[in-house]
């Protein structure tokens, strides 16, 4: 098994105070990766534990939807306003939609940021 990344162990470490469960985060999180389709490892990885709230019970569903398609993941995790934004889709947006689907990606990164930066703030 390969060593999971520094962000990752720190969110795990972080997260979950049971070595126990910690174990079992790692393990379930390490089933994603091992198929060559299955990239940007570290990433996905993240957005699964963001999107598991702390909850061991949604791993197994968030790795599998991971393994069938990454990037529905990290849409959900990285990207969740713009991907309710169904009119964003659209390829001929005015000038004012463009403008709104910019301020819809701002929110998302910043909401993204602000859980990197409190995940990492928690002791370990």
């Amino acid at each position: 098994m390969p060593t999971p990344d520094e962000r990752v162990l720190t969110i795990v470490r972080g997260t979950w105070a049971s070595p126990g469960d910690q174990q079992q985060v790692l393990d379930r999180l390490a089933l994603y990766g091992v198929e060559p389709h299955e990239r940007e490892v570290p990433r996905v990885q993240l957005a699964i534990l963001k999107l598991s709230e702390g909850r061991l019970d949604r791993l197994a569903d968030l790795v599998s939807a991971a393994k069938r398609d990454y990037r529905d993941v990290l849409m959900w995790a990285e990207y969740p306003e713009e991907g309710q934004a169904l009119w964003a889709l659209r390829p001929d947006l005015t000038p004012e939609e463009r403008a709104r689907l910019e301020e819809l990606r701002r929110r998302d990164r910043a909401q993204l940021q602000a859980w990197l930066e409190q995940v990492k703030g928690r002791p370990c």
